[in-house]
């Protein structure tokens, strides 16, 4: 278990307007000692707890971390079940899933995501889909105003398209997707230049499936008129999937 004193220590320390020097001399320690702890090289004597968490006010076990070691393994507990009924289809399990977990993170936005995708795929009358698709659109908004995870507002951006579009708003699902950025100016793109070796090739790597995906989708529009197109795609689709099959 990951011990979360030295950053908890640090960041109180700082709190507090303490130099280290200081805070060294309130507890009878050498100032390299505390920079070891903020440095995570190592933790406090245990006889060292009671009076640091005192100091800072803290019952021992928030001054450890112990209370976001539970709370992460919480999230990663609620996000693998989730991955879980997704992949059974349970979508209602999920949905009640999302909202329960997002009184306790609120406005989590990869939890507003899988709330947003769960909704989309409840069954139920026309007027109850309809609602539910509305109640997405909302969600996915929000996330666009407030989210700050880049890759999860990047996903939004692109999946709030389709949503506008089932919704019948096809003006804005057109114009949201104008805003998406091209195949050019991708992640695995850019890192290709900056990385070497066997992480540059795995790089590589992982950019086939989205490549081969978008040349599946674009090809098969030019395959619709030329038949030609048609069968050179498949041979080129073939050999990215031989790529990609492990050695």
């Amino acid at each position: 278990m990951e011990l979360k004193i030295g950053e908890n220590i640090k960041r109180l320390r700082k709190a507090k307007d303490i130099s280290q020097e200081d805070f060294a001399k309130l507890l009878g320690v050498s100032s390299q000692s505390v920079s070891r702890w903020e440095n995570g090289v190592c933790y406090p004597d245990m006889e060292l707890l009671p009076a640091l968490a005192q100091y800072f006010k803290l019952s021992v076990d928030e001054l450890l971390g112990v209370g976001d070691l539970e709370k992460s393994r919480q999230y990663d507990e609620i996000n693998a079940t989730w991955a879980r009924n997704n992949a059974a289809g349970k979508n209602a399990e999920n949905a009640s899933l999302m909202r329960k977990a997002l009184k306790n993170f609120p406005n989590d936005a990869l939890l507003l995501v899988q709330l947003s995708t769960s909704l989309e795929k409840l069954a139920g009358s026309e007027e109850e889909r309809q609602r539910n698709l509305r109640e997405s659109i909302a969600i996915q908004e929000q996330i666009l105003r407030f989210g700050e995870d880049s890759e999860v507002r990047a996903a939004t951006m692109y999946n709030i398209c389709f949503s506008y579009w089932k919704n019948g708003d096809h003006g804005k699902a057109i114009a949201q997707a104008k805003k998406l950025p091209n195949l050019y100016k991708s992640r695995e793109n850019a890192l290709i230049y900056f990385l070497d070796g066997e992480a540059r090739r795995q790089i590589s790597v992982a950019a086939l499936a989205p490549l081969s995906w978008a040349l599946e989708k674009h090809l098969s529009v030019l395959g619709d008129t030329d038949p030609t197109i048609r069968e050179t795609a498949a041979k080129i689709l073939d050999l990215l999937k031989s790529i990609q099959q492990p050695a």
